[in-house]
């Protein structure tokens, strides 16, 4: 049963490396190469075959910009979900521009808002 547990999440925690790799517009073996490890490695990693160590873990979580907590979620398509995507793609701005980017987001919001009701 725990073992079954850890495959499972070792298959989480390695979509979520592929697909945030993937938004980042990576390939395997450019973001291995990044990782200083080897394609197939990350292959294994990415198919959920292997579960990398904490200390890889952290790594890779810090190439791809995020918090490792976020490589553990299941993915879905809640509301809260996808404000923290949101958070994570703004984190890396300054504070100054994490604003301007919540004040286009709502002008982008409101126009949607607007097209969809004409």
């Amino acid at each position: 049963m725990a073992e079954r547990k850890v495959r499972d999440l070792a298959k989480i925690v390695g979509a979520n490396i592929a697909g945030r790799r993937k938004q980042q517009g990576l390939t395997q073996a450019d973001f291995a190469e990044r990782l200083g490890m080897g394609a197939d490695s990350l292959s294994r990693i990415e198919k959920g075959v292997v579960a990398p160590r904490f200390q890889r873990l952290e790594q890779i979580a810090a190439a791809l910009e995020c918090p490792v907590a976020n490589l553990f979620r299941v993915q879905s398509d809640s509301f809260m979900e996808r404000a923290e995507s949101i958070s994570d793609i703004i984190r890396s701005l300054s504070p100054g521009m994490q604003e301007e980017m919540v004040v286009l987001l709502a002008h982008f919001v409101n126009t949607l808002k607007k097209a969809k009701d004409e």
